[in-house]
């Protein structure tokens, strides 16, 4: 899984119905990504901090994307990204930094396979992440049929567990009868 950060209204602008494609994609050539939410955070707080508003975070299935997907390193190498334990070790700073996978052309819809909200603190900082709310249901309620069909499944268990439980009881009190019978 590979993730990939965007401001959620760029997201939210893109066409549904395409593959999407983020502004690097035309400047650089290729589309920032990287690999793991520890990582992601450093990364929005090297780079996105400073810029206002909501941030998403796409997770893409590298392999189910159509375009190629080439892991390489950062350049220039930000100290940000360099791991902790790397900094203090005879290792050059550009050896250290993690390599980034680097998405060569648009992400097709089938490779996005969840969206995430960025959450940030009062500075701004990235902090973590949460599930996107869905604009027509911001509090996440369940619809009256999806809970009635839960409640049909939650009683269709019981009863099943209650006819387990009264087979059980009837062959103790088979038992208990043929014990009695022989005294």
């Amino acid at each position: 899984m590979i993730l990939h950060l965007t401001p959620r209204a760029e997201w939210e602008a893109a066409p549904a119905n395409q593959p999407y494609r983020a502004a690097s994609l035309a400047n650089e050539g290729f589309i920032h990504a990287t690999q793991g939410d520890e990582l992601l955070l450093r990364v929005a707080n090297a780079f996105y901090k400073d810029k206002p508003g909501e941030f998403v975070v796409l997770e893409i299935d590298e392999s189910r994307l159509t375009s190629e997907v080439r892991w390489e390193a950062p350049a220039p190498a930000p100290t940000d990204l360099i791991p902790p334990e790397a900094a203090v070790s005879d290792v050059a700073p550009a050896a250290a930094a993690p390599r980034f996978p680097h998405i060569y052309g648009p992400i097709n819809r089938e490779a996005i396979v969840g969206v995430r909200l960025a959450t940030r603190d009062a500075s701004g900082a990235f902090t973590g992440f949460a599930p996107l709310p869905d604009p027509a249901n911001p509090l996440n309620l369940k619809s009256p049929s999806q809970m009635a069909n839960e409640l049909l499944e939650a009683t269709d268990a019981f009863s099943e567990a209650l006819d387990r439980f009264k087979d059980s009881l009837e062959g103790r009190m088979a038992q208990l009868d043929e014990k009695i019978k022989k005294l």
